[in-house]
């Protein structure tokens, strides 16, 4: 919750309230710095009551110091008016963000002042996450496709494995996406992928509660192989960062307690590659083209059993 500290007006002589009005991210990581996320979503100098104030200043900080310090001036302010800021581009400390290892607490302060007089100051409180760590669909939805990771070192063993099993069943081993034009292809390749997968012996591991909504520190490509563990979010995003390599057009599923991997069987896509909460009737009745996979169960059952060559793939259409 943002606190609020106003000073009162110097005596003498009518000055108008002031108010900082002003919408910040709540959470922040390295991806974020990666993927130029506006940390300042909107801030506005809201100025009611009588009078008029000349030169103002407003000062933007935070605690510990994972942004750069930045000053805004607004020459004149007059009862009535509501001033938002055109520049809102704030740059993040990225060597800052990039060692943290663990989540820590931080804290955003807005000050304006008229003159040398402090008339204002909002405190926000935030959320600075590890380096590895997803923040939830609330904040970071638009930031999971980020941790999807097709050049870890893991992934080109994954895809040899994959190339190897297509070979082993009688079909061409060439990892070639949608150049084909075939769903079936595309289908035999996820397959593959999901076979590859599913011989890595991966064990379950159980995500924090409401991760979907929440976040939580996601496994690299190498680190989930290495270990041979995972929760539904790592494996999930292993098979995305597996998919993508190949040239498939993966897609990530959230939904309350679980989350899946999925993947177009045409050179298009329909949707944005991670899906809300909202998005499990995909799962129960699949769009044309999409085929949805709950990988969890690479961590439970053994690999699929692949259509023999000369046999039609079972893909959907």
């Amino acid at each position: 919750m943002a606190l609020d500290l106003i000073t009162a007006p110097p005596p003498g002589g009518a000055s108008p309230a002031l108010e900082i009005d002003a919408d910040i991210a709540s959470s922040f990581t390295y991806a974020s710095y990666q993927n130029a996320i506006p940390m300042l979503r909107s801030v506005a100098i809201v100025c009611s009551g009588t009078g008029i104030v000349q030169n103002c200043t407003l000062d933007l900080a935070s605690t510990p110091p994972f942004l750069r310090p930045k000053r805004w001036t607004i020459d004149r302010l007059v009862a009535g008016d509501t001033v938002p800021l055109v520049d809102r581009k704030v740059e993040l400390d990225a060597q800052y963000l990039a060692g943290l290892n663990e989540a820590e607490r931080g804290e955003i302060s807005l000050s304006l002042s008229v003159g040398d007089t402090l008339r204002v100051e909002k405190r926000i409180p935030v959320r600075l996450l590890a380096r590895d760590e997803w923040g939830g669909v609330t904040d970071m939805a638009q930031l999971l496709p980020a941790f999807v990771m097709p050049n870890d070192p893991a992934v080109a063993a994954i895809l040899r494995s994959a190339a190897d099993r297509l070979a082993e069943h009688g079909h061409a081993s060439g990892l070639d996406g949608y150049q084909s034009g075939s769903p079936q292809r595309a289908f035999l390749l996820a397959a593959a992928i999901y076979s590859a997968i599913a011989g890595l012996a991966i064990h379950y591991a159980e995500p924090p509660a409401s991760f979907e909504e929440r976040g939580q520190k996601v496994r690299r490509p190498a680190t989930i192989a290495g270990d041979r563990l995972g929760t539904c979010l790592d494996t999930g995003l292993l098979f995305a960062a597996a998919l993508e390599a190949v040239g498939l057009h993966p897609v990530v599923f959230l939904f309350r307690g679980h989350a899946a991997a999925g993947v177009w069987l045409a050179g298009r896509t329909h949707c944005p590659a991670a899906l809300p909460a909202g998005a499990l009737h995909y799962a129960r009745a699949p769009r044309p083209g999409l085929l949805p996979q709950t990988t969890t169960t690479v961590q439970i059952d053994g690999p699929p059993v692949f259509p023999p060559v000369g046999t039609r793939a079972s893909a959907p259409h």
